[in-house]
């Protein structure tokens, strides 16, 4: 809402940011993908920036977009959920197609009742103290 990218991987638009290191030094492109096919190599035998700056690694925080469902696309609520986190994305939305986060419902609810406020909030923390806009 202020032009600022969001501080949590789950409303981010891009995930890749929130590797997981095991305590035997395994890497994992993300702390929901702790499994075989998401591992990206072991801190004893590469370096953390080299894994979280790879090709791979870049093409897996992609996805979250990429993976859209088309009522995603669509929603008014997209530019602050970004569909939440994939690893939620269980659902099939209104038109059959698979990858809606089952969290949606409520995540909607909040942002209706919630995004009149956030905007008010926005609207006071861009002003300096005598009121004028910044």
């Amino acid at each position: 809402m202020m032009g600022m990218p969001a501080q949590i991987c789950t409303t981010s638009e891009f995930c890749g940011k929130g590797l997981a290191i095991e305590k035997n030094g395994d890497v994992f492109s993300c702390d929901h993908y702790v499994y075989p096919q998401y591992q990206m190599g072991n801190i004893a035998d590469n370096t953390l920036a080299r894994m979280a700056f790879s090709e791979r690694q870049q093409a897996f925080g992609m996805g979250k977009c990429a993976t859209l469902p088309k009522q995603c696309k669509e929603c008014p609520y997209l530019k602050l959920c970004h569909g939440e986190c994939p690893k939620n994305r269980l659902v099939r939305a209104a038109d059959g197609e698979l990858g809606l986060n089952y969290l949606c419902p409520g995540i909607k609810a909040f942002f209706n009742y919630a995004e009149p406020i956030l905007a008010g909030i926005v609207t006071l923390a861009t002003r300096d103290f005598n009121g004028v806009a910044r």
